[in-house]
């Protein structure tokens, strides 16, 4: 088992890795829109998060076509649509497994956070 921490990206805050590299797997925390403020849109929440999803993965040995399965929590459904969409365009033609998980609130104001696990 290998902890990941990506040195140009902020330490996480509390006891727990950016990902774990486990049995050729890439398991990440939750993500949050880092680098964004929790009033700013949607979209720029959600390229925020799927960024530093992206640099996580890259440190792992993995990238977006291996994600096996995305949770992706949302604090009002409303959201739904537009981050759906943005999903697709960022996963174009890759259909991991996912779930959408609505919330009642995310940490600091956010809208989103997404957790998810990639083959490696």
């Amino acid at each position: 088992m290998k902890e990941i921490i990506v040195s140009d990206l902020p330490a996480p805050n509390g006891h727990y890795s950016h990902a774990v590299v486990f049995n050729g797997a890439a398991y990440l925390s939750g993500i949050l829109p880092m680098g964004v403020k929790p009033e700013d849109s949607v979209k720029a929440q959600f390229k925020a998060v799927f960024d530093v999803i992206e640099k996580i993965l890259s440190e792992c040995g993995s990238d977006l076509n291996q994600v096996v399965n995305c949770r992706i929590y949302i604090a009002d459904l409303k959201d739904w649509p537009e981050i759906n969409a943005l999903y697709a365009e960022r996963f174009g033609a890759h259909k991991p497994a996912r779930v959408v998980v609505p919330v009642k609130e995310l940490h600091f104001g956010y809208r989103l956070e997404v957790e998810l696990m990639a083959a490696v």
